[in-house]
């Protein structure tokens, strides 16, 4: 049974009579969005406003009630009232003032760091042919995706998923639909709507801070931080006393996104513009780079795009290879890139989306390429630790994962540390991005 993503819409089509009225389509409180609370504006007694977004592609609005401030961002108005406010009144130059009482809503008042979702459309011609769309949007990795936001031609136009049978409607000719939903990059499209006819369009959100540059993409998968016991419960080398054996710690980490792959050839060459692999095919994973290397690619990236990619820590990484510390490290995925038994199974880097992939869908994160990671080497502490980012200071810069090289399971270890210089390149070994949540 296939879900739509589908709302009730009437695209803009002719200029509005004054004294039409505005119609509420939607209000409620959105317990995902944490927008107010993130971006606080407070109220003349130093509390914390509530947020409410309002879909209404009218620049001119003004409001009435226990308002703070109110901006118009890319097609949507954001309006922090006080706590406790109970009612707003929308004013524009073309319709009708709308006034609407939070208590004939399930609002029944503004709540200190809450945002809520308003949706208020303007009123159309129902007499206009139209086309109808039906929208499918799921996550990259198939799952429904629960609440988004649909905008046609740049206008928001609802911000819940309606039911099936409620359709997109649009008038005859091209129209740009876009769905936006908290957590994941914006998608559009340009649809070419025929009157009277029912079209099918599918969607596939990935998650914020998955990026493409001139056809050359690169996937992030979203990391829910908690508590952990990082570090190998049992001795598992050969070698006791080795630095490199992880006393077992607790660490707390906060979300944060890290790749799904490693990053490829063809991304290093669209940010660096050459490549310094022995093996150059596109997919391949990037190698010979060193630390400091990575560092002025990340620079670059970040520039080019305007975002904030890192390396991982070590604790971030090892939290990501071994599933948010839901198992011990041990268990090598399968189609892992290793040379297993020491026969020389692999002597080659595997394409990076073909590698062994764990239970949060990365890939790669044991074998493959060992990975350069943020930290400097160094002993781990004796007691537990918030979001740690290693040593101030040291000689080498962390390195984990094992690689096509690695002849014992050991060295793929999601709790095994490895290390290098920071000068110091190597054919086995590559990394991968992360990015704050």
């Amino acid at each position: 049974m296939r879900h739509f993503l589908s709302l009730t819409l009437l695209c803009l089509c002719a200029m509005m009579a004054v004294a039409q009225e505005l119609t509420l389509k939607e209000f409620r409180l959105d317990p995902s969005d944490t927008y107010a609370a993130a971006f606080p504006v407070k109220d003349a007694n130093g509390d914390n406003c509530g947020m409410i977004r309002l879909g209404l592609v009218v620049p001119e609005a003004q409001f009435d009630g226990d308002i703070i401030s109110s901006q118009y961002k890319d097609g949507e108005w954001l309006i922090y009232m006080i706590n406790g406010a109970n009612w707003i009144n929308i004013k524009t130059p073309t319709y009708i003032p709308l006034r609407i009482e939070f208590k004939d809503h399930d609002v029944q008042s503004i709540k200190s760091n809450n945002t809520y979702v308003m949706t208020v459309e303007k009123p159309q011609d129902a007499d206009i042919p139209k086309g109808t769309l039906r929208i499918e949007c799921r996550n990259n990795q198939g799952l429904i995706i629960e609440t988004a936001d649909v905008y046609v031609d740049g206008e928001k136009v609802s911000g819940v998923i309606p039911k099936k049978e409620d359709y997109v409607k649009c008038t005859d000719g091209s129209h740009e639909i876009e769905i936006r939903a908290n957590g994941y990059n914006y998608e559009s499209k340009t649809v070419n709507v025929v009157l009277n006819k029912t079209q099918d369009i599918s969607f596939v959100l990935f998650p914020k801070g998955t990026i493409n540059i001139d056809g050359v993409s690169y996937e992030m998968i979203k990391v829910k931080g908690g508590t952990f016991r990082m570090g190998a419960e049992k001795m598992l080398t050969k070698k006791p006393g080795n630095l490199n054996v992880a006393k077992p710690h607790e660490v707390t980490l906060g979300s944060y996104s890290i790749g799904a792959t490693e990053v490829s050839n063809a991304l290093w060459i669209k940010v660096m513009g050459s490549c310094p692999s022995l093996q150059k095919d596109n997919d391949l994973p990037v190698t010979n780079v060193s630390y400091e290397d990575v560092m002025m690619f990340i620079k670059r990236l970040n520039k080019r795009l305007g975002t904030s990619f890192r390396l991982p820590s070590e604790a971030e990484w090892e939290y990501a290879a071994r599933a948010r510390g839901s198992n011990d490290g041990t268990s090598i995925p399968k189609m892992a890139v290793y040379n297993s038994g020491g026969k020389a199974k692999n002597r080659a880097t595997a394409k990076v989306y073909e590698c062994g992939e764990n239970p949060l869908k990365i890939r790669g994160m044991q074998g493959n390429v060992a990975e350069w990671c943020y930290d400097w080497f160094g002993l781990y502490p004796t007691v537990g630790t918030e979001v740690p980012t290693g040593p101030e200071s040291g000689r080498h810069r962390v390195v984990r994962g094992g690689s096509y090289l690695s002849t014992e399971d050991y060295d793929l270890y999601g709790t095994t540390r490895s290390h290098m210089n920071p000068n110091e390149t190597a054919s086995s070994v590559g990394f991968r991005l992360a990015l704050d949540d």
